[in-house]
């Protein structure tokens, strides 16, 4: 009984620290700014060195190891439920266990990064008076967009391998950003073709510090995917911030593949959200676009038909209602709210636009 005791006891103290942890972030600037600068920052730039030479994914390693942890506890707890007369004592230790590992696992997951879930958001200190955002300025983006990458397409664009886009990204990250970021790297995920199923481009492991990329979606996809997951790395939590940072990084490069995918990643929200509103306009514009971006999108739709599958509905659900709990309060619909901060970024506020990854 002692053992079962000291385990609850462990329960409620870890508990009643994860509540005082989330209640200091949310009700104290200062204590956020604490959390970023003397918490996440060194703990990232530790795991960045530790494990950015890794040829593999640690954080996949660790995720297999937890959900073989997890399947173990639960089976171990249905086998004593079925014994319940003779295994009583067990249960109740194996049920113990079975709180106290999610329960671990999050813990560690506020400490080590699920703490920006708190941060303001990266417009927070942007000057959007008077700023109108209705379907005119939708109009507006999207056929600046269309500009953009009709533009871009007059030349041959050669996008990179991912080792030369680690290069690219990290060094434009850095000459933003400066040396008090950490060294930032993307690694292939060992899931395979499984991500497309799933319908996940990327995704950023908070208990490694590693991001990972689907190097299955086609090849123009890539640098702005690659960036919006470093954007992870340097604390960025929420998903239109992490697409805005991601935009920004390639709009100002000096590279026409990081250019380019970030003019059209951005262009599929705005003409997917224009289309709502006026269908008629947006493929107006829609005609207007070159024939090889035309090709691209039609690349892209290909890949979402050939492996779409209930697992992706699960998988979208799922990580919806994970936005949410943190937060989001529109869920994976969060992604498409970048088109009004890009709009504003790129027709007002511009290179004047106070992006620090730091509260």
């Amino acid at each position: 009984m002692k053992s079962v005791k000291l385990r609850i006891g462990f329960i409620a103290v870890l508990l009643i620290l994860i509540f005082a942890f989330q209640y200091a972030l949310t009700s104290s600037e200062s204590v956020l700014t604490f959390y970023a600068r003397n918490i996440f920052e060194p703990l990232q730039q530790v795991r960045s060195f530790l494990f950015n030479g890794l040829p593999f994914s640690l954080g996949d390693v660790v995720y297999l190891l937890l959900a073989m942890l997890a399947l173990l506890l639960i089976i171990r707890t249905v086998y004593f439920l079925f014994t319940i007369k003779k295994n009583k004592q067990d249960l109740l230790v194996e049920l113990l266990r079975l709180i106290t590992l999610p329960a671990v696992v999050y813990f560690l997951f506020l400490i080590f990064w699920g703490g920006n879930y708190t941060r303001k958001p990266l417009t927070a200190t942007w000057n959007v008076d008077g700023h109108k955002w209705d379907t005119a300025a939708l109009i507006t983006l999207t056929q600046d967009l269309v500009i953009k990458m009709n533009e871009a397409r007059t030349q041959a664009i050669h996008f990179p391998k991912l080792k030369i886009l680690n290069k690219q990204a990290n060094r434009f990250y850095h000459k933003r950003f400066g040396e008090r970021i950490a060294n930032l790297k993307v690694k292939p995920t060992s899931l395979g073709y499984m991500l497309n199923y799933l319908g996940i481009q990327g995704y950023y492991n908070p208990l490694s510090g590693e991001a990972q990329f689907n190097r299955f979606i086609p090849v123009f996809m890539h640098p702005f995917v690659v960036s919006h997951e470093m954007a992870h790395q340097v604390g960025i939590a929420a998903e239109d911030d992490a697409n805005l940072l991601a935009y920004i990084i390639g709009a100002e490069s000096d590279d026409p593949a990081f250019r380019y995918s970030s003019y059209f990643n951005l262009f599929i929200y705005a003409f997917s959200d224009l289309k709502s509103q006026d269908s008629v306009v947006a493929n107006n514009i829609l005609a207007t676009l070159n024939q090889q971006s035309k090709n691209d999108i039609d690349t892209l739709r290909e890949n979402y038909r050939r492996y779409r599958s209930k697992f992706r509905r699960f998988s979208s659900s799922l990580y919806d209602e994970y936005l949410r709990f943190h937060g989001q309060k529109d869920g994976i619909q969060t992604y498409g709210g970048v088109t009004q901060w890009v709009y504003i970024w790129e027709h007002i506020e511009k290179r004047k636009a106070d992006l620090s990854v730091c509260p």
